[in-house]
């Protein structure tokens, strides 16, 4: 084979592989940051999940324990709603992005976010679920009632636009 025949063939080879390899090379790079992305996103996630889903058990019978938690939700307006039927709103987009709720605990009344809506891709409810839980549990310690992380609750996704996060469970520790 002559040698330029051969370097025609090389020339004409990198010429192609010039024209092709830039797509290649950013649609792999896009699916490798993609992939990259939502290992992030659900690690991240999970971690939300795992805070927003250990309630507060206030060691007093309902009626105090509301009269504690109506206190504290009322000090921040901006953050926190009272909702019909007993619920609290805790406020990121919507005054009820996540729902907190009063339920009987054997050790008393357990606060527990029954639902959280997602923004940006997760729930971005946790610091204002940190304040409200502070709140809460110095409005309890100045009243000499003692508080307590509870069973941790699992969460289910459902699918609609914004996704909402609902306990499904109890997770036993």
């Amino acid at each position: 084979m002559d040698s330029t025949l051969f370097f025609a063939i090389v020339i004409v080879g990198l010429v192609v592989l010039m024209f092709f390899l830039p797509g290649w090379i950013r649609r792999s790079s896009r699916s490798a940051g993609d992939r990259a992305g939502h290992k992030v996103a659900t690690s991240q996630t999970e971690r939300l999940l795992v805070e927003l889903g250990t309630p507060l058990v206030i060691h007093a019978p309902a009626a105090a324990a509301r009269e504690i938690v109506d206190r504290a939700v009322l000090q921040q307006p901006r953050r926190f709603t009272p909702l019909d039927g007993g619920a609290y709103g805790i406020r990121f987009v919507e005054p009820d992005d996540a729902v907190v709720r009063l339920v009987d605990d054997p050790d008393g009344t357990r606060m527990q976010i029954e639902q959280t809506r997602e923004h940006l891709g997760m729930p971005q409810n946790l610091e204002f679920w940190r304040d409200l839980r502070s709140r809460v549990a110095s409005g309890a310690g100045a009243q000499d009632i003692s508080v307590a992380d509870g069973i941790r609750v699992a969460y289910s996704r459902d699918a609609g636009q914004p996704a909402v996060w609902r306990i499904v469970r109890e997770e036993r520790s």
